[in-house]
């Protein structure tokens, strides 16, 4: 490796750490709210709510290693501009494209190792986030069933047993207020069973011979009664944890080939097929993501001549118009209205563009190159 080869990227490595850091403690700080909760106010252990922040990582990461290559790619060249050092290269007859190669090489190299990381390492970790999480539920779901003592872990219900029965989740004398519907209805069951459903990340509450009394008016003078032998209450309990936002759906905890034969599953519906045929092409064209920002960083950051703020704008910029066309692209990929392969490159192609325009303004000295001075 030649020695300018390794000067630069030297100055690419120092942002991309700096921004991999800045973003890494954004998108954390949205989830740790949620995360303390869990402490605080549902006594949950701290040390697994640090399990959980470990194995939320690497989703988060996959999401902000492109935003930190764009800035870091942005900063580097910026710096190199605004110190002059850029134009003494191109008078030593080096152009911007030459510059560019080191960088674009670690871009490749961040895209390559971000594919098998997409593939791999983050399926694992989604699983292992579900298992932790689920452990949580189905202690909480046993705690929370106390005897004689209202059980308010559930929005939409307000329980209230007399009795338990072993340790199976056998309820006796049940009394169950239902604020899903308005007026709040009012079930009574001489005997329940608590139930809980893995895969859905449910408590179900199976109750046995009682009634259900729903008023007809907000006054309650008239109402309607009506008996069971059995009923079925499903208990969201994941919306008592973070209102959902914390819990991981399964697609995510698939490998590349699983979705890959979930996609060719003639049996599943081609609502489905089509949702693990986004979530493929999706994780392929994030994984590219970074060769992408470099691309368009590497111009920008020449033409701008500052690093810095106007290096940390830029790149905010342009990537929040990257994942808006990216929402929109998966929006038009799961409705069926593009396919997937081409919606979800919709963003890359907008960035190569866009990076292509970029060089050719550096290349020529255009009138942008002054802007940012």
């Amino acid at each position: 490796m030649k020695i300018l080869d390794r000067y630069i990227i030297r100055e690419f490595i120092g942002p991309l750490l700096f921004g991999l850091a800045l973003f890494l403690f954004a998108l954390i700080m949205d989830r740790l709210f949620d995360l303390m909760d869990l402490v605080f106010n549902r006594g949950v252990s701290p040390v697994t709510v640090g399990f959980l922040l470990l194995c939320l990582l690497p989703s988060i990461a996959a999401m902000t290693l492109p935003m930190a290559t764009l800035l870091a790619s942005l900063m580097a060249m910026g710096r190199l501009a605004q110190d002059r050092e850029l134009m003494a290269m191109k008078s030593a007859g080096i152009s911007l494209v030459r510059l560019a190669a080191p960088v674009a090489g670690v871009g490749a190299a961040l895209s390559i190792m971000l594919l098998f990381f997409n593939g791999t390492v983050l399926p694992e970790a989604n699983s292992m986030y579900k298992k932790i999480f689920f452990e949580i539920v189905k202690k909480r779901a046993t705690v929370a069933f106390k005897e004689r003592v209202f059980v308010r872990e559930f929005d939409q219900y307000l329980l209230y047993f007399n009795k338990k029965v072993g340790n199976e989740g056998d309820l006796r004398d049940l009394c169950i207020l239902d604020l899903s519907i308005r007026p709040a209805r009012f079930i009574t069951a001489r005997r329940g069973r608590l139930v809980v459903d893995q895969e859905a990340m449910k408590v179900k509450l199976n109750l046995e011979d009682g009634v259900v009394d729903q008023p007809l008016d907000r006054v309650g003078d008239q109402y309607s009664r009506i008996k069971f032998a059995a009923y079925e209450l499903a208990l969201d309990i994941k919306q008592a944890f973070g209102g959902g936002r914390l819990f991981v759906k399964g697609i995510s905890e698939m490998n590349y080939g699983d979705l890959l034969r979930a996609m060719g599953d003639q049996a599943q519906p081609n609502s489905d097929r089509r949702s693990f045929e986004v979530e493929f092409n999706q994780r392929i064209a994030l994984a590219f993501a970074p060769l992408f920002c470099v691309l368009i960083g590497i111009p920008l950051g020449a033409l701008a001549r500052r690093g810095g703020g106007v290096g940390i704008v830029l790149s905010l910029g342009v990537i929040f118009v990257y994942y808006v066309m990216l929402t929109l692209s998966q929006g038009f990929a799961e409705s069926g209205n593009l396919p997937a392969w081409l919606a979800l490159w919709i963003p890359n192609a907008f960035m190569a563009v866009a990076g292509a325009l970029a060089f050719l303004a550096a290349a020529r000295e255009s009138q942008w190159s002054r802007w940012g001075r």
